[in-house]
């Protein structure tokens, strides 16, 4: 049975699967730090804008869940993400490929809702899936 604090971790997920920004006010405290800073900006607001941007990105954006661990405070989660690339990422248009890429994250957790967020993604994975190339300099 999940507890608060995982409740609230998966209602931040919930809330970039389907685009409900009502999960986010229920899982983010007013302050929530990201680590790294979004580009989107701070807040439950910037990331808001972070899912609006994904779910424009990438159509039909999936989040699947693969693993939790709750550690008092703090809760782990590895997942999977999965959609169709048709807005600009890395300086690339839409493609239409099919992509999938995974992540990791580390949520603090107070009183019920996500006050900070250490966020890992494999965007090399994204990139080349894309079509980005990279060479060996010289």
């Amino acid at each position: 049975m999940a507890n608060i604090n995982e409740i609230a971790v998966r209602h931040f997920y919930e809330a970039l699967s389907t685009g409900d920004s009502a999960l986010v006010d229920e899982a983010l405290a007013a302050a929530w730090e990201a680590v790294p800073p979004l580009r989107t900006g701070g807040g439950p607001e910037g990331w808001k804008a972070s899912i609006a941007h994904l779910r424009g990105v990438f159509d039909d954006l999936t989040v699947e869940i693969q693993h939790v661990v709750v550690d008092g405070d703090m809760v782990a989660v590895r997942t999977l993400s999965r959609g169709k690339h048709t807005g600009e990422l890395l300086g690339v248009e839409g493609t239409g490929r099919e992509v999938e890429f995974r992540a990791a994250d580390f949520h603090q957790v107070a009183d019920g809702r996500i006050v900070r967020t250490w966020h890992l993604e494999d965007y090399f994975s994204i990139a080349t899936q894309i079509g980005l190339e990279f060479t060996r300099g010289a």
